[in-house]
């Protein structure tokens, strides 16, 4: 029997070309009392003052690029460090980032405009004071030595000086905001709570890398040390032996989260995962794998009653990207509703899809089999309804407790 899918021309160029000497028809030619001889007066032609001096956009990149590149080498790449610490994470928090953080290019572009006006300013004037002159030839080695007055000199040493002082006063104003210890309290506060303790050891882009491929929680539970095992692990097999090998101990975080939770806050369906954990202790864990199942379902419905919003979060197609509505999430619900959203992997069985041995919701609904219901995917499925719950929890104000 098969679930449905709910449960699931050429550019215009530019021509030039060269005026004809040849005298119009109909013209007269010039008589030679009319030539200029070699020596007359001539005006040289408009710009050409200008042509000596290099470009001025040139001239004034290449003066400051020695101090952009002293800038780079002082303040942090910060946009690399979103990308190490933030990127992984979600388009949300990416643009919160970039708001909170300034604006280098355009803190440059500020402090320099002056002076950069300051030097076009005198260059200009300098060059309208360039006299016009007569000779019989133009001397082009004569001109070899046209360059930068001492004025201008004196004035670029000025600029480097106050660019210096200024340099060195925008490093100490930036230097809190590079911190250590406030960057590492940055990525703390980005954990979920149990692994906060372990903010020297993971990141919050690894957790939200392992959840964007896993259908294993870990937010609330497990406790941190089972959380880095889970997060070292190679493979999936690697990490469903974690799961094995910890299963007593992945119960009893499930079970401290479970009994704290506020079940006004929760509701009913708390009673009944309460429930199937009494029956997981007692050893039917194909039974408690059920109730869980079953619990899982009516809890993603209290979240999202509507069918089609339902589908953005539980429509999991093999190999499709993160859906835009989780990658729009604050860091910490997408961390709760990546690995739900993993859960749901399409299964058809009327194509002929085999029983997966790792957790399914899809499977242990339409494909009951031994393969399916097992002690890991029992602690598997306590892992996401306990996280669900907890995250509710501590959702609502009436639990008692902050927002995680």
């Amino acid at each position: 029997m098969a679930h449905d899918d709910e449960d699931l021309e050429e550019g215009p160029g530019q021509e030039s070309g060269e005026e004809d000497d040849s005298p119009v028809d109909g013209a007269e030619a010039p008589t030679p009392d009319a030539v200029s001889s070699p020596a007359a007066d001539f005006r040289m032609p408009e710009g050409f003052a200008q042509s000596l001096m290099p470009s001025l956009d040139a001239a004034v990149a290449k003066m400051f690029a020695p101090i952009r590149e002293q800038m780079k080498a002082m303040i942090p790449d910060t946009s690399a460090y979103a990308r190490d610490i933030m990127g992984p994470l979600n388009r949300r928090l990416q643009e919160q980032m970039k708001s909170a953080l300034p604006d280098y290019d355009a803190l440059l572009k500020n402090s320099l405009e002056p002076y950069c006006e300051r030097i076009q300013s005198q260059v200009a004037s300098n060059v309208a004071s360039l006299p016009t002159f007569t000779a019989p030839m133009i001397d082009f080695p004569a001109l070899k030595g046209v360059g930068v007055s001492p004025a201008i000199e004196s004035m670029l040493k000025q600029i480097a000086s106050q660019q210096s002082a200024m340099l060195d006063e925008l490093r100490g104003s930036l230097k809190p905001l590079f911190d250590p210890e406030m960057l590492r309290g940055f990525n703390r506060a980005l954990l979920p709570p149990n692994l906060r303790s372990h903010a020297g050891e993971v990141q919050a882009h690894q957790v939200h890398d392992f959840l964007e491929q896993e259908g294993i929680p870990l937010y609330l539970v497990p406790r941190g040390r089972t959380a880095l095992r889970l997060l070292r692990a190679q493979d999936r097999p690697g990490r469903r032996r974690v799961l094995g090998d910890c299963y007593e101990s992945i119960t009893d975080d499930c079970a401290t989260v479970l009994e704290q939770a506020n079940r006004d806050v929760v509701g009913d369906e708390l009673m009944f995962v309460l429930d199937g954990l009494g029956a997981m202790r007692s050893g039917h864990f194909r039974s408690a794998q059920a109730m869980f199942t079953v619990t899982f379902d009516t809890l993603i419905y209290r979240f999202y009653p509507d069918q089609a919003a339902r589908r953005l979060v539980t429509n999991r197609k093999k190999g499709a990207d993160v859906p835009g509505a989780i990658d729009e999430m604050g860091v910490h619900e997408a961390m709760v509703w990546l690995p739900i959203w993993n859960a749901h992997e399409q299964f058809w069985k009327h194509k002929g899809d085999k029983v997966p041995n790792y957790y399914s919701r899809h499977a242990s609904v339409h494909g009951v089999s031994s393969r399916q219901f097992s002690k890991r995917n029992c602690v598997q499925v306590l892992m996401l309804v306990t996280s669900l719950i907890g995250y509710a929890d501590r959702l609502m104000p009436s639990a008692g407790r902050p927002k995680a």
